[in-house]
């Protein structure tokens, strides 16, 4: 069974549009997932090309605010004249410099600054001390003078330990005296400015945690580190760089971190770059936490766009494969239309068309076989003397009358005219309301006769029926269902109504009674087997309703026939519904 129902047009359409519609999505979703997910790389590592030029260019500025405070150093007026100056004291003359070189760097707001000295190359009688300057003489007892190629406007480093450890940066620039006579040029001293590399590379605002770095000069000799940094880690990082040949200044991953390197040719340094994965993986959560759950949703509402058509489709079909079902239990009334507009509505209208016209054939070989038994059962009719049994009855009566018995009297009249009635010597196929409830009504007395006072009989005809036309016979069956399943089985006494009316183009005959009534499923039962098509071999209790139901509809086409509303204790009510047809006017009814 379960390999069956999966092998409904249902679940086929089902999963075949299911896939059809994962599958460009999943691939789609894919795409745009890379790619967003390259993106927002792309931006992340750009975002941290910038930071590294700005950190670089940060730098650059710093060292372009030290060269010119050094140049403006150098250019001073006042320091050239107390170089030369020989009247005042020297230490006058070296405060007085002193304090020139503060002014110029406090301008400039140089935090990094550890010193700036001028060396005085004058002869000594105009030699020159203090606590920013002295003579040239002392400079090479100093460490930085070791270090020193001789080169002027050109920064280089060295390592300090009188400086704590600090690496050091050095520029020198000369101090020149313009002698206006010759217009040449004297050198008479130098500035030299000295920055700790820790101050003068620290990142500073909020890009103090967001990457690290490391400077080398041109022969790998490591001059800085950030917190938490690793010389040798930055040096091997670097060395792969530079066997790889990669631009200056792109963002690469090396061993699981994002390293850039920048060069600063004016100073021979390479700036080393490390930036944490953190921000890309921040990234592709976001990108996970908004493509995911639009692809999900995408994926859910194509799932339920697929389910809705193909529950659609294959209801249209499976009300077509009931169609069959049904006809071959051999209901041919399944003629209700299928909606929609293509190959399934073909088919549905093709179907209806063979049933109408199976329908047409059986109830054309029906009605001749109906003739044929009416024609075998007048046979047996004219066998027996008519005026014989009226004359019998007419003989018993007149003994009831001279005896007194005038209920057996009346009971011999009324069995004279149902006789009569059901041999139909006198009527045809079809009768008025009125003609048929005389003869319900003769039918009604002799069962009460029967049962005594067991029910009460009402009837309510409305004046305009009276003339309609219905079938001979259909009403007595009906009523005698009502008294012997509905009215006998109560243990009190029951109520009989007939009512006859009109309902727009209908002609509507009730028989209620408040007799023991059904419940739901003899109710269902009952109507199943009224409707059955086929005769069936078992005994049925409601024959008589069942030949009526079907006689209706051979004679009178689907809309009508027999309905039946019951509860139980609360007695039933059977419908029976004709074209509305007056007498004369035959043709009305097919």
């Amino acid at each position: 069974m379960r390999g069956k129902r999966y092998s409904t047009v249902f679940y086929q359409l089902t999963l075949f549009f299911i896939l059809a519609g994962i599958l460009p999505i999943g691939i789609l979703g894919t795409y745009m997932y890379s790619r967003i997910s390259e993106l927002a790389g792309q931006e992340l590592t750009h975002s941290y090309e910038v930071l590294a030029s700005q950190y670089l260019g940060a730098v650059q500025e710093k060292l372009a605010q030290y060269e010119i405070s050094v140049s403006n150093i150098a250019k001073n007026t006042v320091i050239i004249d107390q170089l030369e100056n020989t009247e005042l004291n020297k230490y006058t003359r070296g405060s007085m410099i002193r304090d020139e070189i503060f002014k110029s760097l406090l301008a400039e707001g140089q935090n990094a600054v550890r010193n700036c000295m001028i060396y005085s190359d004058q002869e000594e009688e105009a030699s020159v001390y203090g606590k920013g300057v002295t003579m040239s003489a002392m400079a090479s007892r100093e460490r930085w003078y070791a270090a020193w190629k001789g080169e002027m406007k050109e920064w280089f480093f060295y390592e300090n330990p009188a400086a704590g450890g600090n690496s050091l940066g050095v520029l020198v620039y000369p101090i020149y005296q313009q002698d206006l006579v010759s217009l040449k040029q004297k050198q008479i001293g130098i500035v030299k400015l000295e920055v700790y590399l820790e101050k003068l590379f620290a990142p500073v605002g909020t890009t103090q945690n967001t990457f690290q770095a490391a400077v080398f000069d041109d022969e790998l000799h490591s001059w800085y580190q950030t917190n938490n940094t690793g010389e040798e880690e930055a040096l091997a990082c670097l060395e792969i760089v530079q066997e790889k040949g990669w631009d200056d200044g792109v963002v690469r991953i090396v061993d699981d971190q994002m390293v850039c390197v920048k060069h600063l040719e004016e100073c021979g340094l390479q700036f080393l770059f490390f930036f944490g994965r953190d921000g890309l993986e921040e990234r592709n959560r976001d990108v996970n936490r908004t493509l995911i759950p639009l692809i999900l949703l995408m994926i859910c509402v194509d799932c339920a766009v697929c389910y809705v058509f193909a529950k659609s489709f294959s209801k249209r079909v499976n009300l077509l494969v009931n169609k069959f079902k049904q006809v071959e239990t051999g209901d041919f009334s399944v003629t209700k239309p299928i909606p929609g507009n293509d190959e399934i509505k073909i088919l549905d209208d093709q179907f209806n068309h063979m049933l109408e016209t199976i329908n047409a054939l059986i109830r054309e070989n029906y009605i001749q076989e109906l003739e044929k038994k009416e024609t075998e059962l007048q046979n047996l009719q004219l066998q027996i003397n008519p005026h014989f049994l009226y004359n019998t009855l007419e003989t018993i009566s007149s003994m009831a009358a001279v005896r007194q018995a005038f209920t057996v009297c009346e009971m011999c009249v009324r069995l004279g005219e149902i006789f009569r009635y059901s041999l139909g010597k006198d009527y045809g196929e079809f009768v008025t309301v009125e003609q048929e409830l005389h003869h319900v009504e003769n039918y009604v007395y002799i069962q009460k006769v029967r049962y005594g006072d067991k029910f009460e009989a009402y009837y309510h005809i409305e004046p305009e029926v009276r003339q309609c036309l219905l079938l001979r016979f259909i009403l007595q069956p009906v009523v005698e269902n009502a008294i012997l399943h509905g009215i006998v089985p109560m243990t009190g006494n029951g109520t009989l109504e007939i009512i006859a009316e009109k309902q727009g183009k209908m002609l509507c005959v009730r028989v209620e009674d408040d007799g023991v009534g059904m419940d739901d499923k003899k109710k269902k039962e009952l109507e199943e087997y009224i409707d059955r098509p086929e005769n069936s071999s078992e005994e049925q209790r409601s024959i008589g309703v069942r030949n009526v139901h079907r006689r209706i509809r051979l004679a009178c086409g689907e809309p009508y026939g027999v309905r039946i509303e019951s509860e139980p204790g609360r007695g039933s009510s059977f419908q029976i519904t004709f074209p509305l047809c007056r007498k004369g006017d035959e043709k009305c009814i097919h």
